[in-house]
């Protein structure tokens, strides 16, 4: 985590001296989201497909590089929480819920804009890389515990954490005359979110995320 946060501040101060060209401005912003599971195979990680979003936290920076009056380019970089709720039956205990958490570092390197007057409506690519993964699972006595060997490992040869996801975002923004904005965004993934490498069919399990943001542009 160290090192993440050594490039996220060497990439805030790149972007900082950016946003210093004519037409480009830099922004911070936070917020939380909510995370839930889409696919056919769903039911494959939680008991009949059981899941509950919980609240995870998002942080980042944003350049936004306006060609016209009307038109412009977002880029985007994001550290996010994903966190839910989960049906465990591992045969042993009776079924139980358990916290699926997972850390990513979100890039949206290229989201055209559309700017009219304090209104920003935006879309584009999305790319993910998972910084960590652990579901909570139970002994043989019924005790709750914090299992992270679903990130995987070289070793794993399936039924592990992909480490990269892809897929799409749309978002909407208003910014007000003093710079502070606030909006949301959708996030769609379309990287199936474990290796199911021993089996010929790929487990179709997918990440959709929604985003409530508030943040704060430099001019």
């Amino acid at each position: 985590m160290k090192n993440t946060y050594t490039i996220c501040i060497m990439l805030f101060f790149i972007l900082k001296i950016s946003a210093q060209q004519d037409g480009i401005t830099f922004g911070i912003s936070g917020g939380i989201n909510w995370t839930s599971l889409t696919g056919r195979d769903v039911d494959s990680l939680s008991n009949d497909g059981s899941q509950k979003s919980l609240i995870g936290q998002s942080i980042g920076i944003t350049l936004d590089n306006k060609t016209s009056k009307y038109f412009g380019l977002k880029h985007e970089l994001f550290y996010s929480q994903r966190i839910m709720s989960i049906k465990i039956d591992d045969g042993i205990n009776p079924e139980f819920s358990s916290k699926f958490k997972r850390q990513y570092i979100d890039i949206f390197p290229v989201s055209p804009t559309l700017y009219y007057k304090g209104l920003q409506v935006y879309t584009g690519p999305y790319l993910a890389v998972l910084l960590n993964a652990s579901i909570q699972r139970k002994d043989a006595d019924g005790n709750l515990y914090t299992d992270k060997s679903i990130y995987g490992s070289g070793e794993a040869s399936s039924n592990y954490s992909q480490k990269m996801d892809a897929g799409f975002v749309a978002g909407l923004n208003y910014e007000f005359k003093n710079g502070i904005n606030i909006g949301g965004r959708f996030i769609r993934g379309f990287v199936p979110i474990i290796e199911n490498a021993n089996t010929k069919q790929q487990l179709k399990i997918y990440n959709e995320s929604f985003f409530v943001m508030i943040g704060y542009s430099f001019y």
